[in-house]
Parts: structure tokens; sequence; C-alpha cells
């Protein structure tokens, strides 16, 4: 019944299969491949420099520039920044603060202090009023006296005073942060400029108080004091400091002052062909830029077009020469999209980095970091890929940014530097020697490119050390980039793949625990498949960790598989040979699926898929052909129902892709194959093993695969050593048994003796 369900879903996939593979070829993988050419084609155009007339030319300081330099219009020159922002400077402290007047302020001092006069006339309440001001004993005592009535009315005339030409806390601090001789005052919608002399603050006021006092009262100190305390505590500043109008007018002047010192005219020849460019020859070019930009002429189409399209066409012709190499010499990484799409995305995050140093940082081009390209690419495809691609994007970077000879000779050099040290990094820690070699190098490329130009030494010792900096840099870079990128771009690189490795993983250990049997299949598996990678010049850590996880499908009906049956019972004894077929090939899709709920990269995921291909079970597929003639003689089977379908017992595939996944398949299948036999001799294995690899040929498993004939030969030598040294016969000791005891079957036991061993090579 379940081989039946399972006809009817696939069936029912088949027929909504046209309209799928209409779509899929409408927005298959050359669909995809030419969106990102076309995408990459308009980053690029995005890039290019406004202005090539003059825009492409560099002056380094120090260093002769490389052809004559002529205005192509009138500009003017900007001034020194450092001198520029000092006249900011000045500007903004010129600014007048701006200062309200608070009206409440002084209504408030005189009612209060018109309060204390009336009552000090009445004769009631005043010293309750005046203790509530918190004066000192003294004042207090001559305020409750008959001298109030001549005080108060000398506070209220002092507050008055005082609040009409403006009160602030201290006009010394105020003055300190601007050079303005008067302070800006607003009165009833008005500005008006107020002299800093003419302003009064607390310490005015107090001295004021006292002046006035003494003179009012001669010889009577106490009443001055009275006064003075009494006008303090009753009068408070009225004008208020209106922080974010002084700002906003500072910042108008500081924008008000003029940037530029010099006129250059149309057609003056700004630096000379092979003349060492100084500080003010850069500071014309700076210039020039900084006016084009803001000039922002009309387009001249004569003009302009012709070098546009001449990049457009180099970008282009690399592009399609470096996919063309990709499609003959890396044909997995042409066909697949998230490859392609990392090479774009880390070519155009250089670009990226070239654009903001081409235009921020003249005559430091050294610091494009190029080599973060080379050793990512190396680590996640290898050394071959990465040479290209290095190659590739330093010719679209010299292209975009009319960057010459130097830039592309000291960035090849780096990127084969980073590439030469990619080789044995396997662990984080190995990052530190890339670090040095990369640093080292772009020092010496600069070195080397500044005598040849002819720089100062001064400039090229700086040169050197932002060439270090900008190589330890990118490696470091890398280190943190390349977790998100293999998680981004489903990618695996020799550092996962170690750590992966590791059998104490909870999936391993599960393995080991549930299904011993299996695992310890998939460890001599491991080994077989890592010499026959390293034979063939595959992945030899990507094979042996692929193998680790072929068979974690097995966990949950580990009592399946004859690896894992510790007593005689075969669990396929009471099961027809369709569903025995099915139990078989589900460890493919559940493995498959446990490796995508463990998060395992994608090339282990394909290691499960492909390692058993589309080969045929062929005990389960024999004894379904015999059970049903045995049917047929007892007329229990029609004769056209004879034939049994090859498809139901064939897994699904696909068959491998890849080296490491077909020597995985053929290492699989010889371990099983050695294992079952009673005397594993050398000619036996030997036998074996040709007989294998033989089958898989004729069974067309390896057609998809870069596999060869002479590939085949040496996967077969790599096998036999390792499996004669696994399986080689035991010394018999005296008093010892060689071998032991068998299990003597009765004759009528269906042959099942013979089943468990055949059954071990259909099921691994």
């Amino acid at each position: 019944m379940a081989a039946e369900n399972l006809r009817v879903m696939e069936s029912r996939r088949r027929e909504r299969a046209p309209w799928r593979n209409a779509v899929a070829a409408i927005f298959g993988p050359r669909f995809r491949r030419i969106t990102l050419f076309i995408g990459f084609l308009a980053f690029a155009c995005l890039l290019f420099p406004r202005d090539p007339s003059f825009e492409v030319m560099t002056l380094r300081e120090g260093y002769p520039a490389k052809r004559d330099l002529i205005a192509p219009f009138q500009f003017y020159l900007l001034k020194e920044k450092a001198q520029f922002r000092a006249e900011q400077g000045i500007a903004a402290r010129r600014v007048a603060p701006v200062y309200s007047v608070d009206a409440t302020v002084a209504a408030s001092a005189q009612s209060l202090l018109d309060s204390l006069r009336a009552a000090s006339t009445e004769g009631g309440g005043l010293a309750s009023r005046v203790r509530a001001l918190g004066l000192t004993p003294e004042a207090t005592r001559t305020l409750s006296g008959i001298d109030a009535r001549r005080i108060t009315p000398l506070a209220a005339r002092l507050a008055g005073q005082a609040h009409a030409a403006g009160l602030i806390p201290e006009v010394e601090s105020a003055r300190l942060d601007t050079e303005s001789p008067v302070a800006m005052v607003e009165k009833v919608g008005m500005r008006l400029r107020t002299p800093w002399e003419a302003l009064l603050d607390v310490n005015q006021l107090r001295d004021l108080a006292w002046e006035e006092g003494v003179r009012a009262f001669p010889g009577r100190p106490e009443a001055a004091q009275a006064l003075q305390e009494l006008v303090l505590a009753t009068t408070s500043p009225n004008l208020h400091f209106e922080a974010s109008t002084t700002e906003r007018l500072r910042a108008e002047a500081r924008s008000a002052v003029n940037p530029y010192d010099g006129l250059v005219r149309k057609d003056e020849k700004i630096i000379g062909s092979h003349e060492i460019a100084t500080a003010d020859h850069i500071r014309k070019l700076e210039s020039l830029r900084a006016w084009g930009a803001h000039q922002k002429p009309a387009p001249d189409w004569k003009r302009d077009l012709p070098p546009v399209l001449g990049r457009l066409v180099l970008i282009a012709f690399l592009i399609l020469g470096f996919a063309t190499y990709l499609k003959l010499h890396h044909p997995g990484v042409y066909a697949e999209t998230p490859p392609l799409l990392l090479l774009a995305v880390l070519s155009a995050l250089v670009m990226g980095v070239g654009w903001m140093v081409v235009n921020q940082f003249r005559g430091y081009e050294m610091l494009i970091p190029m080599t973060v390209l080379s050793l990512s690419v190396a680590l996640l495809f290898g050394n071959a890929l990465a040479f290209a691609a290095t190659l590739v994007a330093s010719l679209l970077t010299g292209v975009v940014f009319g960057l010459g000879l130097p830039f592309l000779t000291g960035s090849a050099l780096a990127g084969i530097a980073a590439i030469a040290t990619a080789t044995g990094v396997r662990r984080r820690r190995d990052f530190y020697r890339p670090m040095l070699v990369v640093a080292v190098t772009y020092a010496l490329a600069i070195a080397a490119m500044g005598l040849v130009d002819g720089a100062r030494f001064d400039v090229l010792l700086r040169r050197m050390a932002w060439g270090m900096a900008a190589g330890l840099a990118s490696v470091l870079a890398v280190t943190i980039l390349l977790p998100l990128l293999e998680s981004l771009f489903t990618v695996t690189t020799d550092i996962t793949l170690l750590e992966l490795a590791d059998l104490n993983r909870p999936i391993l250990r599960r393995l080991m625990l549930e299904a011993p049997g299996t695992y310890h299949h998939s460890i001599v598996v491991g080994t077989l498949a890592e010499s026959a990678a390293t034979a063939i010049g595959g992945n030899p850590l990507l094979a042996r960790v692929g193998a680790y996880y072929h068979d974690i499908g097995k966990i949950d009906k580990a009592e399946y598989y004859v690896e894992n049956q510790s007593s005689a019972r075969n669990r396929h004894e009471k099961l027809s040979p369709t569903m025995s077929s099915l139990i078989i090939q589900a460890h493919v899709r559940e493995g498959a699926e446990i490796a995508r709920r463990e998060k395992l990269p994608k090339a282990i995921v394909n290691a499960i898929v492909e390692h058993h291909g589309t080969t045929i079970l062929s005990f389960f597929y024999a004894k379904e052909q015999a059970r049903r003639k045995a049917e047929e003689k007892q007329k229990k089977l029609n004769p056209s129902d004879l034939e049994v379908p090859e498809a139901e017992f064939r897994y699904p595939g696909p068959k491998p892709q890849s080296r490491e996944t077909a020597v995985l398949m053929l290492a699989d299948a010889v371990e099983a194959a050695a294992r079952s036999l009673n005397e594993p001799t050398p000619g036996r294995i030997r036998g074996v093993v040709n007989r294998i690899l033989e089958a898989r040929v004729k069974d067309g498993q390896l057609d998809e695969s870069p596999i060869t004939f002479e590939d085949l030969a040496k996967i077969r030598d790599s096998f036999i050593p390792i499996l004669t040294a696994l399986f080689h016969a035991r010394v018999h000791y005296p008093g010892v048994f060689a071998e032991e005891p068998r299990i003597v079957r009765p004759a009528d036991d269906g042959g099942q003796s013979r089943e468990r061993s055949r059954l071990k090579i259909d099921n691994s």
C-alpha cells in the first residue's frame, strides 16, 4: 500500500512538472546570470568619474605627474584646510550672543517691593514678610523698624534701573565666549545691539546697592547692608541667553566665510608632465574637482559619452572573459547562482571602497582592499579561481578609476601573497601568517614603486606605513566576513569542515550510540574517501567529513541495517522486498532532513543525497523477481505482472556531481563489499574493488561527475592498501580460536546466512 501511494505521488508530481519547467526555463540560471551581469555593469557606471577630463588625473605629493594637467575652465583656489577652519572660528566668535527679555521678572520684583513699601507705611505685617525673604538677622531688624519707609522705595528704584538696563548673571563669563563688543537684546520683536558696558550683572547690582545705601544713610552701615540684601533678594536677572538662536547665527557666519583665495584661469597649466607634485599642485587639483562639482556644467555628449562607452566595453569584455573562464575551468561555480553572486559582491565591495579611497585619500590607491577578495576567494573556492578573480578585479578597478600600472602591479603582488598564504589556513589562528605576509608585501610593493617613480624618502615611509596597515586590516576583515559569507552564500571552507570533523559533535555521538555499526562504517569510509580524494586532486577534507555524515539518516531505524544487527534476527525477514527497499532508500532523504535541521553546509547535504546516486538495490530487486516468479507458478499472479519495475528499487539520486561525492560513493560500496568477504585476501579485495568500480561505471553513476578513467585507476590504487590493512588475515595463536565460532543454521533456513552478506552490500 505504501509503495502504491508513493507511485501515485510521483505521478502527480510529474503531471505538475511542465509548468514548473516553463517557469524554471524563464527564470533559470541563464536569466540570473544575465541579471547579475547587467546589475554589475550598472553599479560600475555609478562609480565612473563624473568629468573624465580631469578626474582620472591623480597627483601624489613627492611623485612626478604622468602627463600635463591643464585647467578646463576658470576656477578659484581653495584655502588651506587649517586656515579655512581658523577663519570660520573667528567669524563664529564675532557673532554677538542673543539675549531675550523676560518682562515678568521685572513686574514680579516691583510688585513684591510695592507690597513691602505699603506694609512699612501702614505698619502692619512688615516683619513677617521681611523674614520670609531669608535675610540676615541684622537686616531683618533694620527693615522691621522705621528705616523701612526709606529703604523699600530705594530698593524699588534700583531694581527698576537694573531691569531697564538689562540684568544677566555675570557679564565677564558671557564675554569670554565671543569677541563681539555688544550683545543682541530682543525687545518687543526687535533685536537691539547693546554694549556690554550698558548691561548689569548681579555683582555690579550688589556694589550699586551698597553705594546707594552709603549715600542715603551716612554713618549707618546696617541700613546700607539692609538695602543691599533687600535688592539682591527681590531682583533676579531678566535677560536669558538664547543658545539655539546664537548657534544658528554662528553657523551662518561660518558658512559665509569664503573658501577660496586665488584664481586659476582657463587653459592655465596646473602641472607639467614629469614635474614633481607639491602641496600647491595638489591644492589646485582638489580646487578643480570641488569647483567642477559646484559648477555642474551642462552635459556635453560628444565629450562625455565616448569615455563612458569605452569603459563599459572594457568592463563587459572583462566580465565575459571571466565568465568564460569559469564555464571552462570551474563549471560548478558557473552553474550556481550563489557563488557567482558572492564573487560579484566581493568585487563590488572592493570597488566601492576604491571609490572612497580615490575620492577621499588621493595618492593612497594601495589602500584599496584587493587582498580581501583574493584571500576570501582562495579560502572559499581555491587558489586557481582566486588568481583569476584577483586579476580581473584589479583590471576592473583600474579601468573604472583610471588607475595605472603601479596600482595594478601592487594589487597583483599583494593578491598573490594572500593567495599563497591561504593554502595552509585551516584554523582561525592560521590567519596570523597571512596578516604578516600581506603587510610586508604591501610595504615592499609600495617601496619598489616609489623608487621607480623617484618619491621622497619621507613620503615613501608614510605610504609604506599606510600599506602595512591596509594589509593587516584586510586580513582582519576576512576573518570577520568569512563566517557571514559562508552562511549567506552556502559555501564551505576548510575551517568549517575541520569544525564539523569533530567526532564529539552531538549528531555524530548520537550515531555512535544508536547505530554503532554505521558509525564505524562511516569512519572507515572517511579514511578511504580522504585517500582517494588526495590521489585525484580533490578536497580530501570535504570527502572525509562528508563520509562522517553520509549515513546519519540510519539513526532512527538503525536496526533495519545489517551492520547494526547484533542478533541473528533480520528485520527484513517479515517485510516484502518493496517495503524493505523503501525503508533502505529512506535513509538518504531522512539524512538530508537531519542535515538541514542541524544546519550542516550544502556540501555535506550533497554528500548525503548523492552518495548512492541512482544505484539499484539488487538484492531486494532479485528477491522481488523471485517472489513474483513463485506466485506466477502458483497461478497467483498474471504473466503480465511478472516484470518488476526497476525504478522502484533504485535510489532517488541525484548521481554524484563532484569528485568528492563520487569517491564517497565508491568508498561506501567497496568498504561494505570488502567487509562481507569470508577470506579477505589481498587478491580477493583487489577483485572486489575492480568489480565495484566497473559496475558503477557501467551503471552510469559517474557520468555527471568530473571523474576520468585515469582518476578511477588512482582511486582503485588508493583503496586497496587501506582495505588490505583493515581486513587482513589474523595470526592463529596456540590455544586461542583463530575466529569466533559460527552459528550453524539448519539447511532449511532459506539462505538467510547468504542474505545477510548480500544485504550488507546493498544497504551500505
